[in-house]
């Protein structure tokens, strides 16, 4: 394992006790529905301190306070310190801590911490996927043993994509195959990767600082994790789709193909 996913891992741990200390009722509005409470800026400022006391060579680009990846492809980090800031701010732990290591323009390890239970998640590209443990990493395996669907909605971002995502939620539902779930954070990547739901969609992309270490996780975990067109995931992507299973991922893209043509999009 290289010696920057012990320094994700550190920074997601860092997080969490910052977020511990409260702020989720300092609320600030970011525009429309967007918002950012004190403990989304604590939790990054305790993750930017860790990254940069271990690899201060290292740019890092985060949700709150901003930065630039370096010129030619070097070594930087992307950090959302809370994916699902509605959620955490109406008392609801359904949130991720993001920390992806990106060189040579894609992701290559990651951290991701589970707000409802303060697990950690950690993966490096090419190595798999594991839980930590007090007993040290367990490996993880995305599964369809659990026939939960999870899409992200709420986005502020207008378009036909919103009618067929109205479409495909529709079918899904008439499909009676999955319990639908709609939230919006990307913790759901880290359910996919950890077995826990069956797949997890976004119609419309919320950037690489939300989704590229669930998306290397799930990946890591053995799930299929593309755009909606089927193309592998990378940092310009937009929409996702991580289905646990080749089958489930091919029968999910059907099923957004037919949204697609009912919607006219």
């Amino acid at each position: 394992m290289r010696p920057e996913l012990d320094a994700a891992l550190a920074a997601v741990a860092a997080a969490q006790t910052a977020i511990a200390r409260g702020g989720s009722d300092q609320i600030t509005s970011k525009g429309g529905r967007d918002l950012v409470t004190a403990a989304d800026v604590a939790a990054e400022d305790a993750i930017r301190r860790k990254l940069l006391q271990c690899y201060p060579e290292y740019p890092v680009v985060g949700e709150e306070r901003g930065g630039e990846p370096p010129a030619g492809g070097g070594p930087y980090w992307l950090v959302d310190p809370i994916c699902g800031t509605r959620l955490f701010a109406s008392g609801i732990p359904l949130y991720a801590i993001n920390v992806t290591l990106v060189e040579g323009g894609q992701a290559v390890a990651s951290a991701v911490g589970d707000g409802s239970n303060g697990k950690i998640y950690v993966t490096e590209r090419g190595m798999g996927a594991w839980a930590v443990t007090d007993d040290g990493r367990v490996p993880i395996r995305a599964t369809d043993s659990e026939p939960i669907l999870w899409v992200a909605t709420g986005s502020t971002k207008s378009g036909d994509w919103k009618y067929c995502e109205a479409g495909f939620v529709g079918a899904a539902l008439l499909a009676d195959r999955w319990v639908v779930w709609m939230v919006g954070t990307t913790l759901a990547l880290a359910y996919v990767a950890a077995g826990r739901i069956a797949a997890y969609m976004q119609f419309i992309g919320s950037g690489p600082l939300h989704t590229a270490a669930g998306c290397l996780l799930a990946s890591e975990a053995g799930a299929t994790v593309t755009d909606l067109a089927g193309e592998p995931m990378t940092l310009a992507s937009g929409a996702l789709l991580a289905a646990a299973t080749p089958e489930l991922h091919r029968d999910l893209l059907e099923l957004v193909d037919e949204s697609r043509a009912s919607a006219g999009a």
